[in-house]
């Protein structure tokens, strides 16, 4: 499949020769065609890309830099081609990726039946945990992706999208401090506070945040289940620290309502679709892959409502 212009095929094959006249020999065509081809090649630059010579030719440095950038494209091309051509048939195979519990119920469903309509033989595993567990399992070779908060960056994984994530307070919509346009840390530890466990980002940011403060976080209630912290919200239980996107159902529902933070501590959490760096992706693996970046947006869109 050709998919780049004459100017570049006849730029690449001078650079190759080292001659137009060369160059025009292997093409089968005029040398006068492939100096016409590359002189309007060079105007579109505006740069030289050859250093014309007694006998020959010789690549400028704006010529070099332009020859490595066109083989890189060549060869992303050359692999794209073929994980085409390798799904049209696939039909059978299994994906395996993490994700933060509250996209388990929307978010993964929606992918998955969406999907099935084109690959019904696709199988896969979907693991449900915390963000260390998700990076975790990707390093390890065990899921293929991952959709949780950002990773560190000196971990072997690479990250397809990142996206911030306003934190914020959480309470029932009919809670008195429903109509707040934003709130300090310090003034949720006033009320019950529910909130999730330990091991997870969030609450290491809270705890980080009212370190030192006059009053510690003394938690109401404190669980590592969304589910469980969410139904606890909604029944008017207490207020909790959570990011928009965990409780944007409840949100649109008019059952919750999130009130920014405006302590410079606590701002966002990055939410990061991400691979292990080193592991090539078979074809039916980066289907998942694009599908998930092309619904990113809406996702991460949603949650900074």
């Amino acid at each position: 499949m050709q998919a780049f212009s004459h100017a570049i095929r006849y730029f690449q094959e001078v650079a190759a020769q080292g001659s137009i006249r060369r160059a025009a020999e292997r093409l089968n065509i005029a040398p006068s065609a492939v100096t016409r081809q590359v002189a309007r090649f060079e105007q579109q630059l505006g740069a030289p890309l050859f250093e014309r010579l007694p006998r020959g030719v010789r690549l400028t440095a704006a010529g070099e830099m332009m020859l490595t950038q066109i083989q890189r494209m060549q060869r992303d091309f050359g692999h794209a081609v073929t994980q085409v051509e390798a799904l049209k048939g696939a039909r059978r195979g299994h994906v395996r990726f993490g994700v933060l519990q509250y996209m388990s119920a929307g978010f993964v469903p929606e992918l998955i039946v969406d999907l099935a309509r084109d690959y019904p033989g696709l199988s896969h595993t979907v693991y449900v945990g915390n963000s260390p567990e998700i990076v975790d399992a990707v390093v390890r070779g065990d899921l293929d992706l991952g959709l949780c908060w950002q990773p560190a960056a000196s971990l072997p994984v690479r990250n397809v999208r990142t996206f911030a994530v306003p934190v914020g307070v959480v309470v029932a919509a009919g809670h008195e401090l429903a109509a707040r346009k934003s709130m300090r840390v310090a003034e949720c530890l006033t009320y019950p506070l529910i909130i999730q466990s330990q091991d997870t980002r969030l609450r290491q940011m809270v705890d980080d945040a009212t370190r030192g403060a006059a009053s510690r976080v003394v938690p109401f209630v404190e669980s590592n289940s969304i589910a469980t912290i969410t139904a606890l919200l909604v029944a008017g239980a207490g207020v909790a620290l959570m990011t928009r996107a965990t409780v944007q159902r409840e949100i649109e529902q008019g059952l919750l309502r999130h009130i920014p933070i405006s302590d410079r501590g606590i701002g966002s959490l990055s939410l990061s679709l991400f691979v292990r760096a080193d592991r090539p992706l078979s074809p039916l693996v980066a289907l998942l892959l694009e599908l998930m970046a092309a619904r990113f947006d809406a996702l991460a869109g949603s949650a900074a409502g």
